[in-house]
């Protein structure tokens, strides 16, 4: 998977590590840290974010829906739940070059 990000300002970058990532909730940082540790690795549904995490999965969507919104979390693709089998949207942390 290649970079998502290719050209970012410094001032976006500055923004990003002193406005937006201190402002994270704990159930924020927990799910962005995740993906961010293992979107290198593949990308992950909200069942599979929720089975990792031993959390329930309505504990994750509502977080996976702030971090997009946010912009720190991005769509990979639609395939196949590893966990229940059904089609599903996949995501990845957003990278961003330090």
């Amino acid at each position: 998977m290649g970079k998502l990000i290719h050209n970012i300002q410094q001032t976006s970058l500055h923004a990003y590590h002193t406005k937006v990532l201190p402002k994270l909730n704990e159930k924020q940082q927990i799910v962005y840290a995740f993906l961010k540790r293992n979107s290198k690795r593949r990308n992950w549904t909200n069942r599979e974010i929720a089975k990792e995490l031993g959390w329930d999965i309505n504990r994750v969507t509502p977080r996976m829906l702030e971090l997009r919104e946010l912009g720190l979390v991005v769509l990979a693709c639609r395939r196949g739940c590893m966990v229940t089998g059904n089609w599903a949207m996949a995501w990845v942390a957003r990278e961003v070059e330090e």
